[in-house]
């Protein structure tokens, strides 16, 4: 009995777990059989509607971009060769250097002052604004300088290969024809801009040359005006030639004084001391000596200065100052003469100019949008979101779960 009742109270509760085991069963069943068609879902929100509006847009709304291009280098005539010191600090030896001009072209390609001339020149804001480019293509007719420069870069390529030297840019319009237009004027406006560079060093280079000339001129000029006082205040045109012929005066005066004095040596083993003969010859022996005292007092080999140098010496020392210092003036008023006229020269040959190797030509077909490549990358990218972004919500869900 007893156990025949323990049979029967266990026999529901079998049946009653066997239907909880399979009713948990089927809610996952019907949960893994929502999980695909809400990854359909997902994939076409993500996925195939984006790509199929990209693709409706490039086929029947985008707006076909022509583009033209150009390519130049700048390039340098050298002219270091005959070029002095003074020639060197000029600037002018070092024109064959174009590299940083390259660099300056790059940065003036994007810049709001091309941007401008070529506004004023072909009416880009009007062109770029036009209600016949669709919207995505089209600039804010409103639009301020900063977000048209902002635009223009977006339709402006530059490339450059430093080793050679060699620039390249490509410009985008809506017509072939203005996509020449602009190019010819970008590359007009950019040979403008070396021109310019090329005029400004070419008058820094006679400027300086100028302004050196004057300075070494203004310092001969008082290295003269030096002489002519002192000329003036010690009453001699030439220090040294007059101390040299003194000098040579008194040492024919000496020899005459020797010749005297052998003569009166020889006559006196012959002769009386009061023979007439003698006696003159005697007189004119002291004459002779009357006279080279003389002269040397007269050149002041017996008044010494303050510092124990005759007055001769001191003032042949201060001559020869002045001398050396005219010497060096007149050469380095020389040496810039030779530099002005060798910036003269350089001046008349254009330093740098644009050697254009690419003219403009008006293109035949658009390049742009490049429809294909765009949906490739777009649906690549899509695709790749799109699976990170549901792995990412289906791993945080299982943990959770």
């Amino acid at each position: 009995m007893t156990s025949a009742k323990n049979d029967k109270q266990s026999e529901p509760k079998g049946k009653v777990l066997a239907l909880g085991n399979a009713a948990a069963t089927a809610a996952s069943d019907r949960q893994e059989n929502r999980r695909p068609s809400r990854l359909l879902v997902s994939f076409i929100l993500c996925v195939v509607l984006p790509l199929m509006a990209a693709t409706l847009y490039y086929a029947f709304f985008a707006t076909d971009r022509y583009a033209a291009r150009a390519g130049f280098s700048i390039r340098g005539i050298d002219t270091n060769a005959g070029i002095d010191g003074i020639g060197a600090l000029t600037g002018l030896a070092s024109t064959g250097s174009t590299t940083s001009d390259s660099y300056i072209v790059l940065s003036y390609l994007g810049s709001r002052e091309l941007l401008e001339a070529v506004d004023l020149e072909l009416g880009l804001r009007g062109v770029y604004s036009s209600r016949e480019v669709d919207p995505l293509s089209r600039l804010d007719a409103d639009a301020t300088v900063e977000d048209f420069l902002e635009y223009w870069n977006r339709r402006i390529y530059t490339q450059f290969d430093p080793t050679s030297g060699i620039i390249e840019f490509e410009v985008q319009s809506f017509s072939p024809e203005h996509a020449q237009e602009m190019a010819a004027s970008v590359l007009r406006l950019t040979q403008t801009l070396v021109n310019e560079l090329s005029a400004n060093a070419r008058r820094d280079a006679l400027r300086f040359a100028r302004e050196e000339v004057e300075l070494q001129e203004a310092r001969l000029r008082q290295a003269l005006s030096a002489i002519r006082d002192f000329r003036a205040s010690e009453q001699s045109v030439d220090p040294s030639a007059s101390a040299a012929l003194e000098i040579e005066l008194i040492a024919s005066l000496e020899a005459r004084l020797i010749d005297v004095n052998a003569r009166i040596a020889a006559l006196r083993q012959t002769l009386d001391e009061n023979a007439p003969s003698l006696t003159a010859l005697r007189r004119n022996a002291e004459a002779l000596a009357a006279q080279i005292v003389e002269r040397r007092e007269a050149i002041g080999s017996e008044v010494l200065g303050e510092s124990g140098v005759s007055a001769v010496s001191q003032q042949l020392a201060l001559y020869e100052e002045l001398e050396v210092e005219r010497s060096l003036a007149q050469q380095a008023y020389a040496s810039a003469l030779t530099s002005l006229e060798q910036a003269r020269r350089d001046a008349d040959r254009q330093q740098r100019y644009l050697a254009v190797h690419l003219q403009p030509q008006a293109p035949e077909s658009a390049q742009y949008p490049r429809s294909i490549r765009n949906l490739l990358i777009l649906g690549f990218a899509l695709v790749a979101a799109w699976g990170i972004g549901a792995l990412m919500t289906y791993s945080v869900r299982d943990h959770l779960t």
